[in-house]
């Protein structure tokens, strides 16, 4: 009986020491370059993707494989690539030269896998760019064929580029922020700043000393920037907050106190102001970056 007991113990043991791997982990389809388990691509983007990816490792031996997928099934997104990265075995074995562009639909996560011999060509900075740029903008709004094929062809462009190869025929669109719904923080941060010395300037004039208490100022404040607030909506209660601190500090710094009153003189003083793991070449390990969507 303690003889089974130890042998149950060595066992439990040994299962807790072992490494670990992924459950679950896709295999290649007959196509390679092009897994679509997630059934998100229409036939002429995984089409697509697999001339152009044929076509590449034919004149480079460098491959970008992409795989989608319905779940990690608990996995982690770095896990599941790495360890799927070297299952496919992406890229020549020597040059380690593989690129994996990977989808985790259920978790709404993107994954770029680089192996090590692309990964000064597409360092982990670079591959965080081109998935905020390229592809997550699509992916946000379940624009599957659109955000993956951009994607692609930003990565391939720059892969092919780094071979010297010509790429004339690759279309890649950065997605720009609309002005309306993302204005940016910094204009409106100065934007702040100089309603602040506007109203002290003109509002109260040097010659003139007006009582205005503090709730006034905030309802002030508040009215003055309406607009950049309606301009600006997703960020308009981090931005009324900034203001209202910005503001009521640039006209404090010039009030004299009295009581819960405060006086305000047009002119005053001037002061400063505030001013995305391994995997690669079947067991060799380059970088990547995650983004999710």
């Amino acid at each position: 009986m303690k003889k089974i007991i130890k042998l149950c113990i060595v066992g439990i043991l040994i299962c807790l020491l072992a490494p670990t791997s992924t459950n679950a982990l896709v295999s290649p389809t007959s196509e390679f370059y092009i897994n679509d388990y997630a059934n998100i691509l229409s036939d002429e983007t995984e089409q697509y993707i697999l001339n152009k990816s044929v076509a590449l490792e034919k004149e480079t031996t460098a491959q970008i494989v992409v795989v989608t997928v319905q779940s990690l099934e608990g996995n982690s997104l770095e896990q599941y690539a790495t360890e799927l990265f070297r299952k496919f075995g992406i890229g020549d074995e020597e040059k380690n030269n593989g690129l994996l562009l990977l989808l985790a639909l259920q978790e709404r996560q993107f994954r770029v896998e680089v192996g090590y011999g692309l990964e000064g060509v597409l360092p982990d900075g670079l591959t965080g760019r081109y998935q905020d740029e390229y592809i997550i903008p699509y992916l946000k709004n379940n624009n599957w064929d659109e955000g993956i094929k951009n994607g692609y062809n930003a990565f391939y462009k720059k892969v092919a580029e780094s071979y010297n190869l010509e790429v004339d025929d690759i279309v890649v669109n950065k997605v720009t922020t609309s002005t309306s719904s993302n204005v940016d923080f910094t204009s409106m941060f100065i934007l702040f700043i100089i309603s602040g010395i506007l109203w002290g300037r003109t509002v109260f004039r040097k010659d003139k000393k007006k009582k205005i208490v503090l709730p006034i100022v905030i309802i002030f404040i508040a009215i003055f920037n309406a607009i950049p607030i309606i301009l600006c909506y997703s960020k308009g209660v981090l931005i009324l907050i900034v203001g209202l601190i910005v503001e009521a500090i640039s006209l404090l710094v010039s009030r004299e106190s009295n009581g819960n009153s405060f006086y305000f003189y047009g002119g005053g003083s001037s002061g400063g102001r505030f001013g995305g793991f391994s995997g690669g070449g079947g067991s060799s390990g380059g970088g990547g970056s995650s983004r999710g969507f």
